[in-house]
């Protein structure tokens, strides 16, 4: 088998395929390149995640061969050879032969044959719909920093779940809840490591210039249930996440008012952590909040030396608090204000019982009621 192409072509499809190759010494950690329905692809997989994406090239071979590179030292050959086609070949003893303008090289193939192909499964996708890559990033990066990391005893909250286009999280700290106007029918479950990697192929150059197609591929032996979500741009790229067995369990998030709310200034709040940060015990999470009876916020963190050290805001206001007072994780604070890129983060602050929480809701600049993100984000308040 034969392949020409140019270097740039190439490139475009294996930083599409890198997102999703393996460590190890076996076939995730090799790109697989395949003649396939009159097409030159290359795939990839590693664990729960897979990517194709297809390339322009000239081809000597019948549909169906393959052969496979280790990725590392590909990617490294072709960083370091000049601009202009280069050439692949693979002989029938498995050796593959890298050509460019100035030098060649011999890599090794393994078996094409024992790749975990993957054919079927996209045959029977189905759409669920279109969407602007921007908008499903939005949504995805705001749940990472909510799903759980205890996947040794909470396998089941350890993942980001869609269902009827509402996509939730939760690490039992927090939950979040972003309601996806634009994809009303989405139904997903990504295990919290593998979210990187829909990440990266959402934020990609190539992949923001026009809608990404989601699909939802299910299971074959007719079992019921989703068997992996994809993620495709126009060109034919995709990458694919497989979905775990087990169900997030039930997460009723309602939306409720609270006329006692925190408004806080990003720069101020962040510089107050920050000196409250210098005397507290190390690796300490989280911060305090009171108000005086003239009204003055106020945050405080327990230090090290013994006490309590506290800092007044000036920017940053409280309404109705009066007597309440609670703490929190302040990085939910920062993850929030960046993500929407905030000056300013208004919460609601709701007390229940002994405890309570404090809420945070937003929508995508020129959200309708069809298109745009709805977000709404829990904080429970530490004990």
């Amino acid at each position: 088998m034969n392949i020409e192409v140019a270097k740039s072509d190439l490139e475009v499809a294996l930083k599409n395929a890198s997102l999703t190759v393996g460590s190890g010494s076996d076939l995730s950690s090799h790109y697989l390149f395949r003649h396939h329905e009159g097409q030159m692809e290359v795939l990839s997989y590693d664990m729960r995640v897979f990517s194709r994406a297809p390339f322009t090239a000239t081809v000597e071979g019948g549909d169906g061969d393959a052969f496979t590179v280790e990725a590392w030292r590909l990617d490294k050959w072709i960083a370091s050879v000049g601009d202009g086609v280069l050439t692949l070949t693979c002989d029938d003893q498995g050796q593959v032969t890298a050509k460019g303008p100035r030098s060649k090289i011999k890599l090794r193939s393994l078996d094409a044959s024992r790749f975990p192909y993957w054919d079927g499964l996209m045959t029977q996708a189905e759409d669920v719909g279109d969407v602007p890559p921007s908008t499903l990033y939005r949504a995805l990066n705001l749940t990472k920093h909510f799903v759980s990391s205890d996947d040794t005893s909470r396998p089941e909250i350890c993942q980001a779940e869609a269902s009827g286009g509402v996509l939730k999280a939760t690490n039992r700290r927090a939950v979040s809840c972003v309601t996806m106007r634009d994809l009303p029918g989405l139904d997903l479950r990504i295990p919290g490591k593998d979210l990187t990697v829909v990440l990266k192929f959402l934020s990609d150059k190539t992949t923001q210039e026009n809608d990404v197609a989601v699909k939802q591929a299910s299971r074959p032996d007719g079992s019921g249930g989703g068997a992996a979500s994809i993620f495709m741009r126009p060109d034919g790229s995709y990458v694919g996440v497989s979905r775990p067995t087990v169900a997030m369990p039930k997460l009723p998030v309602e939306v409720e008012e609270s006329d006692v709310t925190l408004s806080l200034s990003v720069e101020e709040f962040n510089g107050a952590v920050d000196v409250l940060l210098a005397a507290a015990p190390k690796g300490h999470a989280a911060v305090s909040f009171s108000a005086s009876d003239e009204g003055t916020l106020y945050l405080s963190m327990p230090s090290e030396a013994g006490g309590i050290d506290e800092y007044p805001m000036i920017q940053s206001t409280a309404t109705g608090l009066n007597d309440t007072s609670f703490k929190m994780d302040y990085s939910y604070v920062g993850h929030i204000a960046d993500m929407f890129d905030l000056d300013f983060v208004t919460f609601g602050v709701h007390e229940r019982g002994r405890g309570g929480y404090v809420s945070f809701a937003y929508e995508d600049e020129g959200a309708t009621e069809d298109s745009g993100n709805h977000y709404y984000t829990v904080i429970v308040w530490h004990s």
